[in-house]
């Protein structure tokens, strides 16, 4: 039987990686191969795709092939926020971060704020130092303030799952109705061209694309800044898009 892909669970949380297991795959049969290691098949059933995933957690480092570190397309650590030391705990999955170089990386607290004893400035900042995305299980505020509230923005454990959607598993199989190509190249059936009068390219729509992908990363950069360089940050990216999907500059400033 062909291996599968594989995602990738840490926890040095007093939560274990099956409740994490659990919340994505919505399933309660999880087998334990051994001591401080859980797994469950996952079936992705995407709109474009589907994708047989292996979801695998771990308490403890265990003996790695170079076939299983290559077999890790997404890793998820679970980080203790109300432990002042938690970031730095982290370090005891160096070896798995050094083998494994997964491009889906997001570091998961159950919640962040400003009575925890790590700060959300400070997740952050170890996210963009090592490339992750940042996720609150159970956020106490959303922060309207900014371009995201333009969107519909998905949080916890959806935005999780939406972040895992967003990849490209090695073994997709796409659905018959949709072309390879829908992934990184087409616009979705939301963006249609006629709805938009033609004025989509697909250049416009790979620019489009981009920019979309980078959302949720540019929203955590934004909350970081000032409120003045956080309108002014907001104000570019909305040109941004708005240049993504054919429009003209000159018609944001004349309205």
């Amino acid at each position: 039987m062909e291996a599968k892909p594989c995602i990738l669970i840490l926890s040095n949380t007093n939560t274990k990686p099956q409740s994490l297991l659990k919340l994505i795959s919505k399933s309660t049969s999880i087998d334990e191969d051994s001591p401080g290691k859980v797994k469950c098949n996952w079936f992705i059933d995407s709109k474009y795709y589907t994708a047989d995933v292996c979801l695998m957690g771990l308490e403890r480092d265990f003996e790695r092939s170079e076939d299983f570190n290559g077999r890790v397309e997404a890793l998820i650590v679970h980080v203790d926020t109300n432990r002042k030391t938690g970031l730095k705990d982290l370090s005891a999955w160096d070896k798995i971060y050094q083998d494994c170089d997964p491009e889906v990386k997001l570091l998961v607290a159950n919640y962040c704020n400003e009575d925890t004893k790590i700060t959300k400035e400070k997740a952050i900042e170890w996210c963009l130092e090592k490339g992750y995305e940042f996720i609150e299980l159970y956020p106490t505020c959303i922060n309207d303030d900014n371009i995201a509230s333009n969107f519909e923005e998905k949080v916890g454990v959806e935005r999780i799952i939406e972040a895992l959607y967003s990849h490209t598993w090695s073994n997709l199989k796409m659905k018959s109705q949709h072309k390879k190509g829908t992934l990184n190249n087409e616009c979705p059936k939301e963006m249609n061209r006629e709805k938009l009068d033609g004025s989509i390219s697909d250049d416009s729509c790979d620019d489009f694309t981009e920019l979309f992908s980078q959302l949720q990363t540019m929203r955590e950069s934004l909350n970081s800044l000032p409120s003045t360089q956080r309108k002014q940050c907001a104000e570019q990216m909305v040109t941004a898009f708005w240049k993504a999907i054919g429009g003209d500059e000159e018609e944001l400033s004349d309205s």
